[in-house]
């Protein structure tokens, strides 16, 4: 059996990636419904549109192949943009829900108590998984970009 290529280890890290963007979604949703908070609807959108791309582009690798190679090199120009813009949403996204609901109170004006201690762990662990997946997405993010800028000087010579 033959050792998979890189590209198909970067679309099973997406798959994961996609896993653990739903997952702290589903968490997420369990503390407060969603008209109730704007920063954490939009930490859940993010994670969202994470998960949604990257598994669309974790499985165009098997089901999308191209024959002009000029064509599969702008489709991976692509999928490097919108998986770099996603990960600059992510990040600022989890910045502003971290310091609404991480600092010394929460929202600057509520004491801690009105989260009781599973509600918080539900949300520290949200974070958590957001953070490890924003994490797998920077690890995948660099491998693609190095791949496009080796191919992009590949085609120049």
């Amino acid at each position: 059996m033959k050792c998979p290529a890189m590209k198909e280890w970067v679309s099973v890290i997406e798959i994961i990636i996609a896993l653990l963007c739903l997952f702290a979604i589903l968490l997420l949703s369990c503390v407060i419904p969603f008209p109730d908070d704007m920063h954490m609807f939009l930490y859940q959108c993010s994670l969202a549109t994470t998960m949604v791309l990257c598994l669309i582009f974790a499985f165009s690798t098997w089901f999308y192949s191209s024959n002009y190679p000029k064509t599969r090199f702008h489709v991976r120009i692509f999928i490097v943009i919108v998986l770099w813009t996603m990960f600059v949403f992510g990040l600022i996204t989890a910045i502003l829900f971290d310091m609404n609901f991480f600092g010394e109170y929460v929202y600057e004006h509520f004491e801690r108590d009105i989260f009781n201690k599973s509600e918080y762990l539900l949300l520290n662990i949200g974070m958590l998984l957001g953070i490890v997946a924003l994490f797998l997405l920077f690890v995948v993010n660099i491998i693609l970009t190095v791949g496009v800028c080796r191919r992009a000087r590949k085609n120049r010579k």
